[in-house]
């Protein structure tokens, strides 16, 4: 069942601090400039030395529910991935109508020409392989409540139909390229789902539940749109479809004809509509799985995938730094490869964020990272490099815990579904995690 919460003070939501949530607004995708506090420490006669060799702890950390309702972005699909196991992505959203109390005339008299679920792409159309998949379109059997509920990627789905795709349409391989041709209109490209026509006809039969959008919800709760072919993918095939479900011409349209004249209606999906990513994720047997539960795999690999998976950094002996001489940090670098395979459809994200780790489910900004900078993806060396200058001195002042550090994509809270597996400090390769300092001994 779709579990509803009414207690805001009781929700089981991952909890960012006040200014994580500030600094989201401010989210920026230019890469930050590294610092250059400390380079003036250094009169004649003091040494700089720099030092790649502190111990870096490493993990992989499971947010086990991620809040998923009314993001911008929303996830259609199925991926086999290798390494992290199966993710299928669907969505469940309600409809609202276009206008209250239609008049459709002489329902005896209407033939449904078809029923089409239309779902607009983003600007990042999707993720994977273009691959065929196999639609299905059901109906949710529980009340969705915008105002007064949260729902999450694990939220369960009560459904109370059989599919109600045109049997002849449900396989469909997407092309996000292409613009959708309707009468005399191009529109931008969009998936469109052709139901089946006797969907059409209960809706139109049931006009009376459509006096107030609140009468209609009461009696049609909603869709549950997923694909059925996860089991019939093999490694790296699948793709997940990304769609503006809020965009105008995101919605669900009837084509009929009545006394020999074409007509339509249309159920919107805006932003009065109660919405969320159903996100169901298979681990078992994948090497994610060990990597996760296994302390010595995860130094060899770290995993993030979009924010239900975060890679986790720990530096237990920064203070050793100070032990037997005085010294000030004139530039700090965490330095994570990236395992990049050219023949992989899972290409490492344009962008991530790094943020302090402040408890279990809260994260901070940092000091050199105040407004969500991003640090760019190095695509010549493989690997992202985050300036924490400003948080290491103060850590070694004593004026902040060393509690380590989290890494964030761009897009995250159950928008995106993109993931990466980084190198970590005992990777069986040249590339691996380090901390890099800088600092003048005095």
């Amino acid at each position: 069942m779709i579990k509803k919460n009414n207690d805001m003070n009781k929700r089981r939501v991952i909890k960012l601090s006040a200014s994580f949530l500030i600094g989201l607004v401010l989210l920026s995708a230019c890469k930050k400039e590294i610092t250059t506090i400390g380079n003036d420490i250094n009169p004649n006669g003091l040494t700089i030395i720099t030092q790649d060799t502190f111990t870096v702890v490493t993990s992989s950390a499971i947010v086990s529910d991620l809040p998923t309702d009314e993001t911008s972005v929303s996830l259609l699909g199925a991926i086999n991935d290798p390494e992290l196991g199966t993710v299928d992505c669907g969505i469940v959203t309600q409809l609202r109508l276009s206008s209250e109390s239609p008049n459709f005339g002489d329902v005896s008299q209407i033939t449904i020409d078809s029923v089409v679920l239309s779902m607009v792409y983003t600007a990042d159309d999707f993720y994977g392989n273009l691959t065929e998949l196999e639609f299905e379109v059901l109906v949710i059997g529980d009340d969705l409540d915008r105002d007064n509920s949260e729902y999450f990627a694990n939220t369960a789905v009560n459904t109370v139909n059989s599919d109600l795709m045109l049997s002849t349409a449900s396989i469909i391989k997407p092309n996000p390229y292409l613009n959708v041709v309707i009468g005399s209109d191009t529109l931008d490209p969009m998936l469109r789902l052709n139901l089946d026509p006797s969907f059409g006809t209960y809706l139109i039969n049931n006009a009376d539940q459509m006096g107030t959008n609140d009468n209609f919800l009461n009696f049609f709760k909603g869709l549950y749109i997923r694909v059925s072919n996860l089991a019939d993918l093999d490694y790296e095939e699948g793709m997940v479809l990304y769609f503006a479900m809020e965009n105008a011409l995101s919605n669900l349209t009837l084509y009929y004809t009545i006394d020999g004249e074409n007509k339509t209606f249309t159920f919107n999906i805006n932003s009065n509509c109660a919405r969320f990513n159903k996100m169901d994720f298979n681990r078992i047997g994948y090497p994610i799985e060990d990597g996760i539960s296994n302390a010595e795999s995860a130094q060899e690999k770290m995993y993030l995938q979009s924010s239900t998976i975060r890679p986790e950094f720990q530096f237990p002996y920064l203070a050793s730094l100070q032990a037997d001489q005085r010294r000030v940090i004139n530039k700090a670098e965490l330095i994570v490869p990236v395992q990049d395979f050219e023949s992989s459809p899972f290409k490492p994200v344009s962008g991530l964020f790094i943020g302090r780790i402040k408890t279990a489910l809260e994260t901070s900004l940092t000091y050199d990272y105040p407004t969500f900078n991003t640090v760019a993806y190095d695509d010549e060396n493989k690997e992202y490099v985050f300036n924490i200058t400003r948080d290491l001195q103060r850590i070694l002042s004593g004026d902040i815990e060393n509690t380590g550090y989290r890494l964030y994509p761009i897009n995250f809270f159950g928008s995106s579904i993109e993931r990466i597996i980084f190198s970590g400090p005992n990777a069986n390769s040249k590339a691996r995690t380090k901390l890099r300092i800088t600092y003048t001994e005095y």
